[in-house]
């Protein structure tokens, strides 16, 4: 069966995606078997493997993605369980443990209180008895939010428990693969005390696979130029270590070439669990491991072969690795640069142009699927990173590893050297950067649209290899375009959208007008950290990936209706990062609040009864009336039409605000009223309902929020009026999509 066990690996791959996407994708998979074998394409032997391979892998996905037996949530439990998956940081403690049935796999956590806090006895395959009380991973409620519920699932994960106290676990016991772990550990230890902090967290990252010391700055940097693979251990590495290692040791005659065949493929058996187990590291520590023992015992098998049985043997290992980006990226990029290895026909350099283009085309649809924005400029900006970490970083990162023990000081000069040139490079990519960075956000591509641009890059690979040059450059246009097609689909759409975000204790709402002519924001409410700081996560972590994820570089303009943190906050990191036109506030808005702003942004006092007349939009003005020295009071109350319904937004105001509402708009009516302060009992007077006879109620409040928001009271006087009420702490975000004048309201959360 040489030269067909990408068949099986295929078979098995549609196996599994048939559970996660549609059982017609197993239908079409057996149909396309059986088409090889009636055209003689393949011998029965291998349809049966095949088929077999695709049965089984669909089987298990479906048992794997089975709901575990329920565990009391929020109650104290003991747990006596052995552990893996153990990661250790300066900030954490993190490793896995089972249930008593030993069915339930639970992620544990300690956050330490020191830096070099740590659990006696703990290591992987310790046993551990772990007092506390579990909870459920807590699920995104955004679109485009970043789901950990999601991803721990995948990893096969239903349960956390975090540890309050080291007193809260005791562990006895250990294995060779916690001897392996307690090395890394140790080795972890060494850097940080030999090392400046710059070369230290690099070493860590390229050497032992953790990457949690790395400058936050420069992981943000190599993603927007998608240089993050360089930062995570890869197949680069592996080829890298062994071909030093062979060289060192053959050439210095400490071993025999036979005895360092040997050597190196203990190494790459041992070496994925020092680097902390990544399946990338894996998968090329097997592809070495595998070509070494065909070449020892003289078998012949095509590469293609070799990552088939690279890539099977991995997933039977542990299924939930398909899920892992680091494998996907991995096997992509790996299997297209050996299926176009005739591509590259001219010098070093236009080899390696050709290398970085590749690898980017074929991670694109991936890479947006994370990201949700490519960069054009990041070929050249490999073109660049790579040759620098691969033949200066990576191997003077290693010659530091290896003198860390017998020649510490030697190391640590190594160490300076090196951070001076790699602190230069970060200069220099971050000076491209601050000039050059032109991202198109495209937004999440349609699977239509991904697979159709898998399909023209394999016809333009093929047309280049056939030295077509014509009909590969049309493919090649057609390749740009299809990206250009998923930043343009907005513009053709005539659904419009209200999102009301789950920003937690704030206001952030989201206008999309149908054919992209505008986008809006009432309020972009910030986030205060443990140290009640304020901090940019509701930026990072909601306002900007649902921004992203609907495809959205420009907000047109922001209506600020006061000047509380839990209105505003983020609207200095969207007039950062964003284009803003304008933001909108009342007269009576504390000025020296707009300074946090970007000066580009036009700050414009809004005066009220004043109708703005927007491209495809209107919206008034009715207050507030006079300076009431009130944050809360003096917030701005607007009115307008979307979707064919009247619709309400009151800030923070009080009862006494309402009040003059209603006296000053006596035939004031709304269908969607955005509840004043969160749902405080300060607002939304029995009588102001009655007056606006509302259909909906919109409350923006946070979970467990220490204000009782929203007050049981005004969650009351809405039902007794039957308003449906729509909040953000039971919904997550809620979505009004419209078209013309009927929409529908929907929440992210089931």
């Amino acid at each position: 069966m040489i030269g067909r066990w990408h068949i099986v690996a295929l078979a098995a791959l549609g196996g599994m995606l048939a559970h996660s996407l549609h059982f017609s994708v197993l239908l079409v998979i057996l149909v396309w078997l059986s088409l090889l074998y009636y055209t003689k394409r393949i011998q029965f032997p291998l349809l049966l493997l095949s088929s077999i391979a695709s049965l089984l892998f669909f089987a298990n996905s479906i048992l794997g993605q089975e709901m575990p037996p329920q565990l009391p949530l929020d109650e104290p439990i003991q747990l006596t369980s052995s552990i893996s998956d153990l990661s250790e940081t300066k900030e954490r403690i993190q490793f896995t443990a089972k249930d008593a049935s030993g069915s339930v796999s639970i992620l544990v956590t300690y956050f330490k209180q020191e830096e070099h806090e740590t659990v006696s006895g703990l290591s992987a395959g310790a046993q551990c008895v772990i007092n506390g009380s579990l909870a459920q991973p807590e699920p995104a409620t955004n679109p485009g939010q970043f789901n950990f519920q999601h991803y721990l699932r995948q990893q096969g994960i239903f349960y956390e428990l975090e540890l309050q106290n080291l007193g809260d676990i005791s562990c006895t016991g250990t294995s060779q693969l916690g001897q392996l772990l307690k090395a890394r550990t140790s080795f972890l230890h060494k850097t940080d005390k030999i090392l400046d902090s710059h070369t230290a967290a690099w070493v860590q990252a390229m050497i032992a696979g953790e990457d949690s010391n790395l400058d936050e700055e420069t992981v943000e940097l190599f993603n927007r130029w998608s240089l993050s693979h360089i930062l995570a251990i890869s197949g680069m590495h592996i080829a890298l270590f062994s071909a030093i290692l062979f060289f060192l040791l053959t050439k210095l005659q400490i071993l025999t070439i036979e005895k360092t065949y040997w050597f190196l493929f203990v190494f790459l058996a041992v070496y994925p669990v020092f680097a902390g187990g990544e399946p990338s590291v894996w998968r090329s520590a097997l592809m070495v491991m595998l070509i070494m023992l065909l070449m020892r015992f003289k078998v012949k098998l095509p590469i293609i072969d070799s990552i088939s049985i690279v890539f099977i043997l991995l997933l039977v290992l542990d299924p939930h690795y398909l899920y892992h980006i680091g494998f996907q990226f991995s096997f992509l990029v790996s299997l297209a640069l050996l299926l176009s290895v005739r591509l590259y026909t001219g010098s070093f350099i236009s080899a390696l142009l050709e290398t970085s283009l590749l690898s980017q085309l074929v991670i694109l649809p991936l890479q947006v699927s994370q990201f949700y924005f490519l960069n054009p400029l990041s070929v050249l900006m490999n073109l660049f990173a790579i040759p620098f970490y691969t033949f200066i970083a990576i191997p003077l990162l290693l010659l530091i590893s290896i003198l860390l023990y017998p020649l510490p000081r030697f190391a640590a000069i190594l160490g300076e050297s090196f951070r001076f040139i790699n602190e230069l490079v970060i200069r220099i990519i971050e000076w491209i950067d601050s000039i050059a960075f032109y991202p198109w956000v495209t937004g999440e591509l349609p699977m239509g649209i991904s697979l159709l641009y898998f399909l023209v890059l394999i016809l333009f690979c093929s047309a280049w290899e056939e030295g077509r040059r014509r009909k590969a450059l049309w493919y090649g246009a057609l390749l740009t375009s299809i990206p250009l097609a998923a930043v343009l689909l907005p513009y053709t759409s005539s659904t419009g959208y209200v999102t009301m975000l789950d920003i937690g204790q704030g206001d952030a709402f989201v206008i999309e007008l149908p054919y992209r002519r505008g986008v809006y924001l009432i309020d972009a409410a910030g986030s205060i950290g443990m140290d009640f700081q304020p901090t940019d996560k509701n930026f990072e972590q909601v306002i900007k990936p649902y921004l992203y994820e609907r495809g959205i570089v420009k907000v047109d303009g922001i209506f600020a209706t006061h000047a509380d943190h839990d209105h505003i906050g983020s609207i200095g990191k969207l007039t950062e990062e964003l284009h803003v036109e304008w933001v909108r506030t009342s007269v009576y808005f504390d000025r020296s609040k707009a300074n946090l702003w970007n000066s580009d942004t036009k700050i414009i006092p809004w005066k009220v009864g004043e109708m703005i007349r927007l491209p495809g939009w209107e919206i008034q003005l009715l207050a507030p009336f006079r300076d009431k020295k009130d944050p809360n009071k003096n917030s701005l109350v607007m009115y307008t039409m979307l979707g064919g319904k009247s619709w309400l937004f009151t800030g923070d105001i009080g009862k006494e605000e309402e009040k003059e509402i209603i006296r000053r708009y006596p035939s004031l009516r709304a269908d969607v009223l955005k509840v004043g302060h969160h749902g405080s009992d300060t607002s939304t007077d029995r009588v102001f309902l009655q007056h606006l006879k509302p259909e909906t109620a919109l409350v923006s409040a946070g979970r467990n929020n220490r204000y009782g928001h929203p007050s049981p009271e005004v969650v009351d006087s809405l039902l007794q009026q039957n308003i449906h009420i729509w909040r953000t702490d039971t919904d997550g975000a809620v979505v009004y999509a419209f078209s013309g004048k009927t929409g529908t309201f929907s929440p992210f959360l089931p």
